[in-house]
């Protein structure tokens, strides 16, 4: 049981990430620190470790400070699978002007570089950092004389290159990670709405409070009727309360929240709403049946006509 018990408590450190994140924090500290302490009392050098560069892995806390943050690196992290997907396709298109350069104009390529074009492996590194640096690998390859025969290849290879990976793919990159934004952002305004103009309980808009049969209104409805925490307090209770002194009402709440039920819910009911819609109605129908006091004046109108003078 010991075992089990230190196995499932090093699962829970491990995956929890905060404490990750903190203890992260506080070796970063620690090193930045001995470095300064080094420097002051003596005369030590900077090491890898031992720098007050990492200082700076302190400032990742603003991501969790601000609240748009967040939501940046949810954006690339909830559609990763279609990034990864995109990415690849990227690094394959890479790889074949690569080889296109390694096999008609690997000397155009090694004129304008340091490094010599001279395998399909540098060709390709080449390619990449020189089209992702400039968005144009044709400023990275030599000017080819437009009576050359490799002319027309390198006019369509830069072409191609412009418009397949400068344009289309890193394009749909940046349009994956907006839309993901976008959505992380409309999901967080609808959420927002939600909890301004329905209620948590009952599910019920504001609208349907604003009705003048209603004798109470939205707020007082959240305050009163249908206040979370009352319902809050009332779950600890019953859930601490012994069971030979439990209700009926309470012994069915106990079961309802052992099964993971909500039916005991008041879903898209409010006392208040029937009460004012079925006073309405009966107001309705009460005027419905008795007669309107210029019905009866005109009803006595016809009469006084239709008696005979005396």
């Amino acid at each position: 049981r010991r075992d089990s018990t230190g196995i499932i408590f090093m699962y829970l450190v491990v995956s929890d990430t905060r404490l990750l994140v903190l203890v992260l924090y506080v070796l970063a500290s620690t090193f930045g620190m001995v470095a300064i302490i080094g420097l002051a009392f003596f005369d030590q050098h900077f090491t890898v470790f031992i720098n007050p560069f990492w200082y700076c892995v302190c400032l990742f806390e603003m991501v969790k400070l601000l609240s748009t943050l967040p939501n940046v690196f949810k954006a690339i992290t909830m559609r990763s699978q279609q990034l990864i997907q995109t990415l690849l396709l990227g690094i394959f298109a890479w790889y074949l002007f690569g080889l296109v350069a390694f096999v008609f104009f690997p000397e155009a390529v090694t004129a304008r570089q340091l490094e010599p074009c001279t395998s399909p492996f540098m060709c390709v590194v080449l390619v990449m950092e020189w089209g992702l640096r400039s968005a144009d690998v044709g400023s990275s390859l030599h000017d080819i004389a437009y009576s050359h025969p490799q002319k027309v290849v390198s006019f369509a290879y830069t072409v191609l290159y412009f418009l397949l990976i400068s344009t289309i793919l890193l394009n749909v990159i940046f349009g994956i990670i907006v839309d993901a934004f976008g959505e992380l952002r409309d999901s967080q305004d609808e959420l927002k709405k939600k909890m301004l103009n329905q209620c948590f309980v009952c599910f019920m808009d504001r609208q349907d409070f604003e009705n003048p049969k209603v004798k109470t209104n939205f707020a007082e409805h959240l305050s009163k009727q249908h206040n979370v925490w009352h319902y809050i307090c009332f779950v600890i209770q019953v859930s601490l309360k012994p069971k030979t002194e439990l209700t009926g009402t309470e012994q069915y709440v106990i079961e309802e929240l052992a099964a993971a039920r909500t039916d005991w819910f008041p879903a898209l009911r409010s006392v208040e709403l029937e009460d004012g819609l079925e006073a309405g109605a009966e107001e309705e129908e009460s005027a419905e049946r008795s007669p309107s006091a210029y019905a009866l004046c005109q009803h006595l109108l016809r009469l006084l006509a239709a008696a005979p003078s005396s």
